[in-house]
C-alpha cells in the first residue's frame, strides 16, 4: 500500500493518506479536506491556485510549473498539485479542515422561515426570510477544490470515496448557513444544475459522465439533504444539463412580485451563462425549448490566467483612455484579478481599437495609434503572447477561451431559434441571469458577436433568477404546482447532437456574429 503524508500546519501532527489510483494530488488533498472553495482550472496548470509545498520528496518541475511558479518557489519545493499524482513517501504542506465538534454541530430552534439556495458550479448564493429578518450571502462552491468544471466533479465522483467527499462539501456548507441563522427554516429549496443537485443529494450522477446522457432522478419533489434538516424541495431537473436552476429561474419570471408590469412576454430567451450555458426559450402558447452547451468557466473568471470571481478587488470593466486601458475595480483600489465580465469588456475595448483581430489575435501591425498604445504592453511569456494592461495581464489563451464561449453561445441560440422557426428579431427580450447580467455591458456582447447588430437593445439583466425562484418555491405551494407542470410543456433541443454542430461552432470562433 503506497502512502504520502500531509503536514496540516503548526502544532498539528502529519496525516498519512493512502494513494488511490487515478487521483491527482489536488484531488487527493481535496478528498482529505483541503482546497475548499478555490476556483481551480480543472487540471490545466494555468491558475496556479493548487500550489503546494513538498517538504520531502519534491518531484522535478514540469514545464507548466516553471511558467507559473517563480524559480525560488520551485527550489523551495512548491509544485502544482493538479498536474501530478501523489508521490509515494513524500510529505506535503497543506491546510486540512479540522472536523467540527460539540456545540458547533447544533442547529438553532425551528421556525416557519424560508431558505433558498442557488447551488452553482462555481458559487453558492442563499437567502433566508424569517423571524422578522431577511439575510443572505454568497461564497465559492466548496467543491471547486475538485476542479472548476462539471466533468472534473464527475470524474472524482467515479473514484472511491469521491462522491461522498463532494456531497459532504456541499452539505456541510449549507449546515453552516443554517447554524448562522436566527432559527432553522422548515421551508428550504435547493436549486442547482442537474449534476450539482445529484451530487449534493448523494444520488447517482454517472448518467451525466458519458453519452448517451441521462437523468436518474427527475426532481420536482422534496428530498433529504441532511438528516438534521427538514426535507428540501428540489425543482424539476428537466434534462441532463438543464437543471433546477433554470426551472427555478422560469418560476421567478412567472411569479416574482419584483417584476410587476415588467414581466417578460414570450417569445423570450432566458440565458444562464456559467460553466455550462443553459437556455430556455419560452414561446407563445407556453411551450419551452431547452438547450445546454458546455462553455467552460471563463465567464465566471475561473481558469483564466488572472481570473477571479466578481467581488472586491476584481476588475469588472475596462475603459479605453488616451493613457491606456483603465480597469473599474469593485471596491476600488488596484485590481488583483479580472472577472469574467472584465475579460469581456477588455476584449471589446481591444477589438474596437484594432488591437485585437476578429480571429482573436493581437494585431501588432494595426495602423491604429490607440492600438499601438495598448499593444505597448505586449510581451512573450514562455512562447505565449501576453498583454499587460491596467495592472493585469491578458494571455492569448484567455482570448481563445472567450472565443469558445462566444461560439458556444452563438450556436446554442441559433439552433434553438431554428427549432422554433424564429429569427432573432422575433424575440421580445434576451434575459441574462446571474452575475453576468449584473456586470456585463450588452453593447460589449454585441461588439464581440454574441448578439447580432442591434441585439443589445433586447438584452435585460434579471439578476439571480435561480435564487429568487428557489425562495418562491420553498414558500409557496402554487409555485411548486406550477413547477410540477413545467416538464410536460418543455422540450430539450440537443444542440451538440444536431447535424452541423461542429462546423457551426468552428465557424463561430470569431468576434463577429454568426447568425
Amino acid at each position: 500500500m503506497k502512502t504520502f503524508s500531509v503536514l496540516p500546519g503548526k502544532g498539528r501532527s502529519p496525516v498519512t493518506l493512502v494513494i488511490q489510483p487515478g487521483f491527482t494530488l489536488a484531488q487527493a488533498l481535496f478528498a482529505a479536506g483541503a482546497y475548499r472553495g478555490k476556483p481551480l482550472c480543472s487540471g490545466a496548470g494555468r491558475c496556479g491556485l493548487c500550489r503546494v509545498r513538498f517538504l520531502e520528496g519534491a518531484p522535478e518541475p514540469l514545464p507548466e510549473e516553471t511558467r507559473r511558479l517563480l524559480h525560488d518557489r520551485l527550489r523551495e519545493g512548491w509544485r502544482l498539485a493538479c498536474l501530478r499524482p501523489p508521490v509515494p513517501g513524500s510529505v506535503v504542506e497543506a491546510a486540512l479542515e479540522a472536523p467540527e465538534q460539540g456545540s458547533a454541530l447544533e442547529l438553532p430552534a425551528a421556525c416557519d422561515g424560508v431558505l433558498g439556495v442557488d447551488l452553482g458550479t462555481t458559487s453558492v448564493h442563499w437567502r433566508f426570510e424569517g423571524a422578522g429578518q431577511t439575510l443572505g450571502g454568497q461564497f465559492p462552491n466548496p467543491q471547486l477544490g475538485a476542479g472548476s468544471e462539471v466533468m472534473a466533479r464527475l470524474s472524482l465522483a467515479s473514484l472511491p470515496g469521491g462522491a461522498e467527499r463532494l456531497r459532504e462539501a456541499v452539505t456541510s456548507s449549507i449546515m453552516k448557513i443554517v447554524r448562522g441563522l436566527p432559527c432553522t427554516p422548515v421551508k428550504i429549496c435547493l436549486a442547482g444544475n442537474t449534476c450539482m443537485t445529484l451530487l449534493a443529494l448523494g444520488l447517482d450522477a454517472s448518467g451525466l459522465a458519458a453519452a448517451p446522457y441521462r437523468v436518474g432522478w427527475p426532481g420536482g419533489e422534496h428530498a433529504e439533504l441532511d438528516a438534521r434538516l427538514p426535507r428540501v424541495y428540489i425543482p424539476p431537473l428537466p434534462a441532463p444539463f438543464v437543471g433546477g436552476d433554470v426551472s427555478a429561474g422560469l418560476a421567478a419570471l412567472a411569479f416574482s412580485p419584483a417584476l410587476g408590469d415588467t414581466r417578460p412576454e414570450p417569445p423570450y430567451l432566458l440565458a444562464d451563462l456559467g460553466t455550462n450555458g443553459e437556455f430556455a426559450l419560452e414561446l407563445p402558447g407556453g411551450e419551452v425549448l431547452l438547450a445546454s452547451v458546455p462553455m467552460g468557466p471563463a465567464l465566471e473568471g475561473v481558469g483564466m490566467a488572472q481570473g477571479m470571481l466578481a467581488g472586491p478587488h476584481a476588475a469588472v470593466r475596462f475603459a479605453a483612455t488616451p493613457a491606456g486601458l483603465v480597469p473599474e475595480v469593485l471596491g476600488g483600489g488596484a485590481a488583483r484579478g479580472v472577472s469574467g465580465t472584465g475579460y469581456v469588456s477588455l476584449a471589446a475595448r481591444l477589438l474596437a481599437a484594432g488591437a485585437l483581430t476578429p480571429e482573436g489575435r493581437f494585431d501588432r501591425k494595426s495602423p491604429s495609434p490607440l492600438a499601438a498604445r495598448f499593444l505597448a504592453g505586449l510581451r512573450d511569456d514562455g512562447g505565449e503572447p501576453r498583454l499587460d494592461a491596467g495592472g493585469v495581464s491578458l494571455f492569448a489563451s484567455d482570448v481563445e477561451a472567450l472565443l469558445k464561449v462566444k461560439a458556444a453561445f452563438n450556436v446554442a441560440v441559433r439552433f434553438l431559434l431554428e427549432e422554433a422557426g424564429l429569427g432573432f428579431a422575433a424575440l421580445q427580450s434576451v434575459l441574462l441571469a446571474g452575475a453576468l447580467g449584473e456586470h456585463v455591458s450588452p453593447q460589449d456582447l454585441e461588439s464581440l458577436g454574441f448578439l447580432p447588430p442591434g441585439g443589445a437593445l433586447k438584452v435585460r439583466a434579471v439578476g439571480n433568477t435561480s435564487l429568487e425562484g428557489a425562495c418562491l418555491a420553498a414558500a409557496r405551494e402554487d409555485v411548486r404546482a406550477w413547477l410540477s407542470e413545467l416538464p410536460r410543456r418543455s422540450r430539450l433541443v440537443d444542440v451538440a447532437a444536431r447535424p452541423g454542430f461542429q462546423d457551426s461552432f468552428i465557424g463561430s470562433m470569431r468576434f463577429t456574429h454568426a447568425g
